[in-house]
């Protein structure tokens, strides 16, 4: 991890793969900012994929928002809380220093899919996070967000 992204993980809102599995958070919206072939050979569940560089670039704050306003609308009290994941944690950690501006609630999945897959077995990802996922569109008219099956 390089030093700047070190630093920075010590002031990253964290979650545990423990505390999402017992529902300690939520709700919650699942973000996989790994590649998209990453995200095609295995990803949690119910999450979008919206990799790190895109963020990077600007277009993936816009469409977190997006998809934030059209699966958790202003009516709702308390907002969702974001969850960030790779395969480890320092692409997260960076995909958080990115989107902090946004004022989005967010936080890392400490360890991400491999602290995840420790765990919880991919068949098991949507029993699990059954209570803590937000309800979610079949279709999301904005952007072409690759859905888990």
């Amino acid at each position: 991890m390089p030093l700047p992204s070190f630093i920075s993980s010590f002031s990253t809102h964290k979650i545990t793969a423990q505390e999402l599995a017992t529902g300690a958070v939520g709700p919650v919206i699942l973000i996989d900012v790994r590649s998209p072939e990453e995200y095609a050979d295995d990803r949690i569940c119910g999450s979008f994929s919206v990799p790190l560089e895109t963020i990077q670039a600007g277009g993936g704050v816009q469409q977190i928002q997006a998809l934030v306003s059209h699966i958790h609308p202003a009516t709702h009290t308390a907002p969702p809380t974001i969850v960030l994941y790779c395969s480890v944690c320092p692409g997260a950690i960076r995909a958080y220093q990115k989107l902090q501006a946004a004022g989005l609630k967010i936080a890392v999945l400490f360890g991400g899919l491999t602290a995840w897959r420790q765990q919880v077995a991919p068949a098991q990802d949507a029993t699990i996070l059954a209570s803590v996922l937000l309800d979610q569109p079949a279709t999301l008219p904005l952007y072409d967000w690759p859905q888990a099956v």
